[in-house]
């Protein structure tokens, strides 16, 4: 469970605002249903995960993502109407979209040729506007393409955006690494980026709902952002080949040989379909409304049309030249996973909780105390390449998500993936291996970071804050008593008390 999980735990009681319910969540915030009492209206509530808000720098990019998108009014984005903080609770109140994401839509399935660039067009144009602002999003991926009632989309989260004129000279908290299935090389690299890239990530959104799956796969998410510098550009299955050519303007792996902007895309996508190979069929939906401008989901555009010659697709760039500019961490972290043996899939036994045993396991913290946690008992066998592959990705997720102010910070610890995370890997070896060293001592490590910050929440009277964390810690040691305590004083300063925050242990 990912830390702004537990914020629906915690009483948020912003002046002016009622909560309905959750109904998201990210990185760096959680988002609710919520009723804007002075007009009425609902809206969705963003507030920023305790973890982050405690740092002042991450606050202050809070409010920054509440400036750049009140800036951006156009119908294909989100519009913001309100932000602020209150308790040490950060926030944003932006309009409310009742259609759903496009993740959610993608594992429905069942999306039209014509849908797919209708939303592919509308997601452009929002693009192009944001660009001609000076605005780059950095993360557009399905979570983030919100439906209107009529079936057109809008953009949402600029909560990683980055003014292009340098005016902002610092990126939030994951800018440089976003969201590896839909990165763009650049990005990947950690090096300055512009709009380019994030057409490269709207032509990864594109490939995914014609292929069915991202363009490019692997087990853990340092693989896959290196495949995105590294590897060619995907080629579609049929019968979605004549639409390569705009896959490969989008997702040239050198920007200056993408198109240079969304109306450009726009454009380009409208001469494909005016000469797609004859028997292409669109597949006409009669649920979308009409618009202002012509939909191809609604249009005659398959009615008449040409063959089109696929042989001139643009020219495909020099991918195969060695990169220089990776990051040592992320390259050392990725060349480990890309070749260390990847496990078998194996049998589910029982996706049912409560049927998940328990077994008790000693370790030692690294601020020198020991711990006892529980681990899920064994329900499969795991080989050693297994346990060394499981182990290797944990580390790696522990050494980037306790890094103090690091783009990881929080992340990759406990959540989002319920299993694809430190927690997990160490504990699933644990279940294998109950005396495996080196797990013992990843959770270890985990415990004496959330005791760490709970600690240091606590100390600076962010009560609400200081639950939440220690809450998580809880789920790594539920029997940790000085994360018990932390709780314990973090729910007493909620009630308006003075409590005494306990000490953190010595070696």
């Amino acid at each position: 469970m990912n830390a702004t999980v537990l914020l629906t735990a915690v009483d948020i009681n912003i002046p002016g605002y009622q909560i309905l319910k959750p109904i998201g969540e990210g990185g760096m915030a959680s988002v609710f249903l919520a009723l804007q009492k002075s007009l009425e209206r609902e809206v969705a509530l963003k507030v920023m995960s305790p973890m982050l808000a405690a740092n002042a720098e991450f606050a202050s990019r809070f409010l920054i993502e509440g400036k750049i998108t009140a800036k951006l009014q156009h119908p294909n984005l989100v519009t913001v109407y309100d932000i602020g903080s209150y308790n040490g609770v950060y926030y944003l109140a932006a309009e409310y979209i009742p259609g759903g994401t496009l993740k959610e839509r993608l594992a429905e399935g069942g999306l039209s040729v014509a849908e797919i660039l209708d939303i592919i067009t509308d997601v452009a144009q929002g693009l192009d506007f944001a660009h001609q602002k000076g605005f780059v999003h950095r993360d557009v991926k399905p979570a983030n393409v919100l439906f209107r009632n009529d079936g057109r989309v809008v953009l949402a989260d600029f909560g990683i955006a980055k003014a292009m004129d340098g005016s902002n000279s610092s990126t939030v908290a994951g800018a440089s690494i976003g969201t590896p299935d839909y990165m763009s090389p650049e990005q990947a690299r950690g090096e300055p980026v512009d709009g380019r890239s994030d057409l490269y990530s709207l032509g990864t959104v594109l490939f995914e709902m014609l292929a069915g799956h991202p363009p490019y796969q692997a087990g853990d998410p340092f693989t896959v952002a290196l495949m995105h510098v590294t590897h060619p550009v995907p080629e579609l299955p049929e019968p979605h080949v004549w639409l390569q050519p705009i896959i490969a303007g989008l997702m040239a792996k050198q920007a200056a040989e993408r198109f240079n902007t969304g109306a450009a895309t726009v454009e380009a996508i409208q001469q494909l379909v005016a000469k797609a190979p004859e028997g292409v069929s669109l597949h006409h939906s009669a649920g979308r409304k009409a618009g202002p401008a012509a939909r191809l989901s609604g249009s005659a555009a398959t009615q008449q049309r040409t063959r089109v010659s696929l042989s001139k697709q643009a020219q495909r760039p020099s991918w195969q030249k060695p990169v220089a500019a990776l990051g040592v961490l992320m390259l050392a972290a990725a060349a480990a996973l890309v070749f260390w043996p990847k496990p078998e899939a194996t049998q589910v036994v029982s996706d049912s909780p409560a049927t998940v045993e328990f077994q008790p396991s000693t370790a030692t913290a690294t601020d020198g105390t020991s711990l006892t946690a529980s681990f899920p008992a064994a329900v499969a066998p795991m080989a050693a390449d297994e346990i060394e592959n499981a182990l290797t990705r944990a580390d790696v997720y522990l050494a980037k998500g306790t890094v103090k102010g690091g783009e990881w910070e929080g992340r990759l610890l406990v959540g989002p993936d319920p299993e694809d995370n430190a927690m997990y890997l160490y504990q699933r070896v644990l279940s294998a291996e109950p005396e495996n060293k080196r797990a013992k001592e990843g959770i270890a490590a985990l415990v004496a970071f959330y005791r760490r910050n709970a600690h240091e929440l606590c100390s600076m009277e962010r009560w609400i804050s200081c639950a939440v964390i220690a809450r998580v810690g809880l789920q790594v040691d539920p029997g940790d008593d000085t994360l018990v305590k932390l709780n314990a004083a973090a729910e007493q300063g909620q009630r308006g008390e003075t409590p005494r925050v306990p000490p953190l242990p010595t070696q």
